[in-house]
């Protein structure tokens, strides 16, 4: 027990000979504490520094670092996060020259640059003069480049050894975080030895991949080598003389040192030589794992070679040429262009038996083999592995698991894409007019890119925005044009890209978003950022003709004087007027869009940082329609579906919102502003008590006999990623070894996040590769459902074994309505799953409701989750350490216990936690279709009297009665129950008189207002016979009302009795006079319905019927919809009445 206490999560940086928890972002800043331990032991005092600029896959390195503050100080290391990757290069270069300049107390600095592909494509310059000049003997200088091969959180899918090859800079590859720190540790010595820039490549799957890491294996063994001449940093060298530095001595010396410390790895070594392949870092792991699939056991036994090529670059010959000995055939495995490929090709082209070559061609069949274009994977080598054994006549066993997929013909289930976070500002300063293609840039705005691409112009570098403008600006039809960009871009390189098109005097308005927060990779501040003020004198200065400032809080900026001149300041409401203002004016112009990132807001609001807003927005379902207006001016994903009894409302999910307010915009009087502090809180919410029992349960762990994958699933930033974490610090804590690879980055925004975790007893765990290769996975954790069907998740299932708990509540894809945002069928997502896995093996629960109600928070549904499989015995891992990982992971600590443990009652006991929670084990049945009826008429009685609901019953029992004749196997009634809703909407017209009686009597009002008799409130109204009207559109303006309104809707609603009367001076606007036409015409229609209604027309009536219940929403929105519903509704019934031919039922 002892043992277990004293785990830390900060051992990976405090430890040294024990097994640690880390990721590849925390493997590199452990590199420079293990660099500065071990120069302290060779009695070397060194001092360390780190500088970059953040990027995917290295997004959260600076984050890290900054948490990591105290560690680094202790072993004299500086952080110096950097205002863009080139000055970063620069200054990491500088560190070098310490001795040439000044009388240093210290021996040297060893200094580390990171940054993702495209920042080393701009530090090349810097970089290059570095390597042509050379490193400090006792210093040495790494680059940790980050890799994104198949652009997931990139512009461009990325490559980063071209760029290093052509300055002459050794690239280390390391296949996992097992080996960041021993390679990390060996380019340090090779930078120091041959005085030369190295390399260290980190990909998508090692930066974002946690592992069991034993300290006590981290340094490698280094032999000591007679140092080369002249190669380390000089002053002021000729340019002849420095590129002779780095071509005649620099590089051999390194060819010295990679061939004395072995670093590159021989594998396999038969005796009967075949198939000799060579592998290319994190493709190694994956060639070992094909080699596994299709039934190589023992690859020496099959003739099968396999040398590990951790430095793509310079290869050794004499490595090669040993290697490739008496091989009939040589393959190169390695990811995008054919690096290494080319290097053995030479290498080999001299040699006395040169054996066949194959990589990105067959050599046999000439055929394309190894993919030259996005990632491997061990299913991708599996196959080109598979073609070349068989040619060798090498024997294969490949196990047949998974059956022909049956049902193939279902709809497909659409992809969760990246969005906006719930409040972002993005949604509202994104906006233009209509007609406008607007030039995205670097940063979460170009997440409109999954939206609405046709409204944007392609990717530029970061830092290019707006130039694309000014080549095409001379030869366009257009005379204006728009461009975003984000206040770190602006800091970063963007300026200058404003200053160009000052200079070229093209007609263009920047749009700074200034959301201040680099909020893509973190939320980090933007360094050498500014002030809006300090922006627009900088823009004004540069020669910006008219400068905007917008701001959802306009009146933060009293202080008008720090601006530039003629600054004007404006609501964001007024952002498209301005914007239509804008484009007339010649010349370069910006508005500066300022409103802080709203997740950021959400964690300074938490740590008290800023003041919370005041108000929480809720919806009245009652008073709502369900038209969505309100999800489409705001494009947030807090604005969700509700099932209603009368059709899919709108809710805003209170866990979720930012309190941004744009959803009110949305032309709806269902909108209650609450002011937080007169909510009345009962003293604290109290949530049922786990049972006494659950301390009698077993605590079952599954045996651990081969390595163990789980594969999770789930929406970003909602923590899937901790939960993988999670169960991997709890193999560590069982002193089990487990890695996980998370697909995160873009996705992190709503998007699809999937975990691929695998677990094993010994270190040769990281010889496999971090991804679970196809059908291998014994446990699916579906916390998302839609992703847990998407192609990355299935093709891990394994019908033999695979194990699955899904949640079952079914979030919207991005905003249900909007864009490409829609709700999926739980049904369908259930089919899908059967489609791949046995049926008893699906666990489908809607664990969100019931972690709200037993918790108070659906985000603990993930570890809820994780109770369930750990009680199950599902997991390798002991539940005690499964808990004790929790609390080392230190947030909601007592809450996320208790969901795991209800998690663990709910796989012994389900009925009993349902019950706890107050809710129902099984989907609830349909009412009848009486019940169903008389609800509606019991309302239509209190909407106006009782001989009005009697014209409802009426007309709706006539089609009950066809439907019975003509359907007497169908129970359930769809048809009349579909006219009755569609008569209930049409009659039921929400007028003034019903708004008020739903905003102080409905379901609503009896609930949460009752409760809360003392709440203030706020309507947002837009009352027809005395509402301004917006002079661009013609639409009538919401405003505010106070709570006094209240009184008002209470005393209107009594005079429901005038409703349709001559007393009625709301009835006399052109609004209500439609709504009562469409309720006629429903009636008529219905009417005839009852008279037609046949076997034939049956499914086509259903079916017309979505017409009329199209027709949703108050004012422009509804008159909207019942012009698109009356282009379609004749004509529709028409063609029904045009089959009277047909033989009637009598």
């Amino acid at each position: 027990m002892n043992y277990i206490n004293n785990i830390r999560l900060d051992d990976c940086f405090t430890q040294d000979n024990d097994l640690a928890l880390m990721n590849g972002v925390q493997a590199l800043v452990r590199l420079l504490i293990e660099q500065a331990k071990l120069d302290k032991d060779n009695g070397l005092q060194t001092q360390g520094y780190v500088s970059g600029y953040p990027g995917s896959p290295l997004g959260t390195l600076d984050l890290e670092l900054g948490r990591s503050k105290k560690h680094l100080e202790k072993h004299n290391i500086i952080f110096q996060p950097a205002v863009n990757e080139e000055l970063a290069a620069t200054a990491a270069w500088g560190t070098q020259m310490l001795g040439l300049y000044d009388k240093p107390e210290i021996d040297g600095v060893f200094s580390m640059w990171y940054g993702k592909g495209p920042g080393l494509d701009r530090s090349m310059d810097a970089l290059r003069h570095a390597n042509m000049g050379g490193v400090s003997k006792k210093g040495g200088m790494v680059l940790a480049v980050a890799d994104d091969p198949i652009g997931k959180s990139s512009t461009i899918a990325y490559q980063s050894e071209q760029s290093l090859i052509s300055a002459g800079i050794p690239v280390f590859y390391p296949a996992n975080v097992d080996e960041v720190i021993p390679m990390g540790l060996q380019a340090f010595a090779l930078s120091r030895y041959a005085g030369i820039c190295v390399a260290l490549k980190i990909t998508s799957d090692t930066a974002d991949s946690n592992s069991v890491i034993d300290l006590g294996k981290l340094r490698p063994n280094l032999y000591n080598l007679e140092n080369p001449v002249n190669v380390h940093v000089n002053r002021h060298d000729p340019a002849l003389d420095r590129e002779s530095a780095l071509i005649k001595r620099r590089v051999p010396a390194s060819k010295v040192f990679i061939k004395e410390n072995k670093i590159n790895n021989l594998i396999f070594n038969p005796s009967k030589k075949t198939l000799g392949i060579i592998t290319v870092g994190k493709a190694t792991t994956e060639t070992i794992d094909a080699l596994d699939k299709i039934g190589i056991k023992d690859p020496e036994k099959s003739g099968i070679g396999l040398f590990a090529c951790k430095i793509p670059w310079p290869l050794i010959d004499q490595e090669i040429i040993s290697f490739c000995e008496k091989f009939k055939e040589i393959l190169v495995i390695e990811e995008k262009a054919s690096i290494v490929e080319e290097q053995v090709a030479h290498i080999l082209f001299n040699s006395k038996s040169r054996p066949q070559l194959s990589g990105k061609l067959d050599a046999s069949s000439k055929e394309e083999l190894i993919p030259k274009i996005s990632e491997l994977s061990s299913d991708i080598i599996a196959d080109c592995l598979l073609k070349k054994v068989i040619h060798s006549s090498i024997s294969v066993d490949i196990p047949k698991t998974k059956a022909e997929a049956i049902g193939s013909n279902l709809p497909p289930v659409v992809s969760r894409t990246p969005w906006y976070c719930a409040g972002c500002p993005h949604n509202s300063g994104t906006k233009t007019p209509d007609e406008e293609v607007v030039g995205i840039g670097i940063g979460c705005h170009s997440i409109g890119y999954f939206l609405h691409p046709e409204k944007l112009t392609n990717f530029s570098q970061m830092g290019g925005e707006g130039g694309h403008w000014i080549g095409r600006a001379p030869f366009s039809n257009h005379k204006h044009t728009f461009q975003n960009i984000g206040d770190g871009t602006y800091a970063h390189s963007g300026s200058l890209a404003i200053r160009a098109a000052v200079s070229a005097n093209v007609n263009i308005t920047f749009k700074i978003l200034y959301n201040d927060a680099v909020a893509m990779t973190g939320g980090q501040k933007a360094i050498g950022g500014s002030t809006p003020w300090a922006i627009s004198k900088q823009l004004d200065a540069e020669g910006v003709k008219k400068i905007y400032v917008v701001s959802d809080e306009p009146e933060q900026f009293k202080e008008l004087k720090l601006f530039a001149d003629k600054v004007g300041i404006f609501h964001r409401d007024e952002l498209i007027n301005i914007q239509k203002e804008v484009r007339k004016i010649s010349g370069v112009t910006a508005i500066i869009y300022v409103q802080t990132c709203a997740t950021e807001l959400r964690r300074r609001r938490k740590r008290g940082y800023v003041k919370d807003r005041e108000i929480k927005m809720f919806i009245n379902p009652d008073v709502c329609e369900g038209c969505g207006d309100c999800a489409e001016k705001s494009n947030c994903v807090a604005v969700k579906p509700l099932e209603h009894f009368d059709g899919i409302k709108r809710q805003i999910d209170q866990s979720v919102c930012n309190k941004d307010y744009s959803c009110k915009k949305g032309f709806c009087p269902s909108f209650i502003g609450v002011q937080a502090g007169s909510i009345s809180i009962k003293e604290k919410k109290t949530f049922p008590e786990i049972p006494d029992i659950i301390n009698d349960f077993k605590k079952p762990k599954k045996s651990l006999n081969n390595i163990q994958n789980i594969i999770m699933a789930g929406i970003g930033g909602t923590g899937v990623s901790t939960v993988a974490a999670i169960i991997v610090m709890a193999a560590r804590i069982d002193k089990l070894f487990a890695q996980s690879m998370n697909f995160t980055g873009l996705a992190q925004k709503n998007g699809a996040v999937t975990s691929q975790i695998r677990i094993g007893k010994e270190k040769s765990l990281y010889d496999r590769s971090a991804r679970l290769p196809n059908e291998t996975a014994d446990v699916l954790l579906g916390c998302d459902a839609v992703v847990s069907v998407s192609p990355s998740i299935t093709r891990t299932l394994n019908p033999l074994k695979t194990n699955a708990i899904i949640n079952g509540r079914v979030e919207p894809v991005g905003v249900a309505g909007v864009h490409i945002g829609t709700i999926v069928d739980d049904s369908l997502l259930k089919k899908h799953l059967e489609n791949h896995l046995q049926t008893e093996n699906i666990d489908f629960i809607d664990i969100s409701n019931l972690a709200e109600a037993l918790v108070g928070d659906t985000v603990s549904a993930n570890i809820m989750m994780l109770g369930i499989a750990a009680q199950k015995g599902l997991l390798p891992i002991e539940v005690d350490s499964l808990q004790k990982a929790i609390e080392l992971n230190g947030v909601a600590i007592e809450q996320n216990l208790r969901a795991f443990n209800w998690g663990r009652l709910l796989c012994e006991q389900p009925q009993s936690v349902f019950t706890a929670a107050g809710l129902n084990s099984k989907k609830s049945e349909n009412i009848s279709i009486d019940k169903y009826i008389d609800n509606f008429s019991g309302i239509l009685e209190k909407y106006q009297n009782k001989e009005y609901s009697k014209i409802f019953l009426s007309n709706v029992k006539k089609v009950i009665e066809k439907e019975n004749l003509i359907k007497k196997s169908e129970k359930e009634l769809p048809l009349s129950r579909k006219v009755a809703l569609t008569l209930f909407r049409a009659m039921r017209y929400k007028d003034e008189y019903e708004v008020a009686r739903l905003h102080t009597s409905g379901d609503f009002a009896q609930t949460f207002l009752n409760e809360n008799k003392n709440a203030k409130l706020e309507y947002y109204l837009a009352p027809p016979l005395f509402s301004k009207k917006d002079p661009d559109t013609g639409h009538l303006l919401k405003r505010r009302f106070g709570h006094s309104v209240y009184k008002i809707f209470k005393i209107l609603s009594y005079f429901k009795f005038l409703r349709g009367t001559k007393l009625d001076i709301f009835g006399y606007t052109l609004e209500r006079k439609k709504e009562r036409a469409l309720a006629q015409k429903t009636i008529t229609t219905i009417n005839k319905i009852s008279e037609i209604l046949n076997d034939n027309n049956y499914k086509k009536i259903i079916e017309f019927l979505d017409i009329p219940l199209s027709i949703k929403g108050y004012g422009h929105v509804k008159e909207k919809n019942i012009k698109i519903a009356e282009e379609k509704w004749d004509k529709s019934f028409d063609k029904i009445l045009s089959n009277q031919n047909l033989k009637k039922v009598s």
